[in-house]
């Protein structure tokens, strides 16, 4: 089931990545992350931290569109967040001793979700911006692949048992080669006008960056007790699962072109 879903799901994005229009491609990564926070806020819910999913989620949708609008718009989304947050609480709550665990779990969740998944869309509207969000995509698909096999087979020392006992420093290894394989063949083929040393290094500081952002979500489903963010996605868990790698490695690639290159 985990190889199939992966055979339907990666021609889609693929093509709506690389070949859709800009409002196209808005348009995925909202419902992507809008229904990765709606994830978010089932799992606080399970430690009695109820959240506000409402405003969180429309607070996260703001969010994209300055993204799409080159941030243009962040100052001002910062006194509506504020004003929204403190708002919802003093509309639909009267404890105060959670007020500060509520909004602050709130905000948590939109700029975990939608904070570091809109730098796919500054990605995007770069020049020959399909090609790179093709390239990040391979660097976390191909390393979460060989991490996930690599570990299953070669992998024998844990590498964080506190956070994932499952995940080994075999499998990460393989994750970082598979993230480098990635770097190399979409260099290439695709990225013929870079130089492969910036195709490879980036690569690997993605493939490092992603795993931090497996390992934080760990954490976070580690302090819920879930093992996955939810089962709507067959085979693989939830949204959330399968993007927390990419939320950590798309602004170290954002960062990586728009300070270097």
């Amino acid at each position: 089931m985990r190889i199939l879903t992966g055979l339907v799901a990666v021609p889609v994005v693929t093509g709506i990545a690389y070949y859709g229009s800009s409002l196209l491609f808005l348009a995925f990564v909202a419902v992507v992350a809008l229904t990765a926070i709606s994830e978010y806020f089932t799992m606080i819910d399970r430690v009695g931290i109820n959240g506000f999913p409402i405003p969180g989620m429309v607070l996260s949708l703001l969010l994209l569109l300055s993204f799409y609008f080159d941030g243009r718009f962040m100052m001002e989304w910062g006194l509506v967040a504020s004003v929204t947050l403190f708002g919802s609480w003093f509309l639909q709550e009267s404890n105060v001793k959670i007020a500060i665990d509520q909004i602050a779990y709130t905000l948590f969740g939109v700029l975990y979700v939608a904070g570091l998944g809109g730098y796919c869309l500054l990605i995007r509207s770069f020049e020959g911006g399909g090609a790179l969000i093709l390239f990040l995509f391979l660097i976390v698909w191909l390393g979460d692949i060989t991490a996930y096999y690599g570990g299953k087979r070669f992998g024998k020392r844990a590498l964080a048992r506190a956070v994932s006992p499952s995940k080994t420093l075999e499998g990460s290894i393989a994750g970082l080669s598979g993230s480098l394989l990635a770097g190399y063949i979409v260099g290439a083929w695709f990225l013929d006008y870079m130089m492969m040393s910036h195709c490879l290094l980036v690569a690997l500081l993605c493939g490092i960056i992603g795993q931090f952002g497996d390992l934080a979500e760990s954490l976070l489903k580690r302090h819920v007790g879930v093992k996955d963010s939810s089962n709507i996605i067959p085979g693989h868990g939830g949204v959330l699962d399968r993007i927390d790698s990419l939320l950590f490695a798309g602004p170290v690639f954002y960062c990586y072109f728009k300070l270097v290159l």
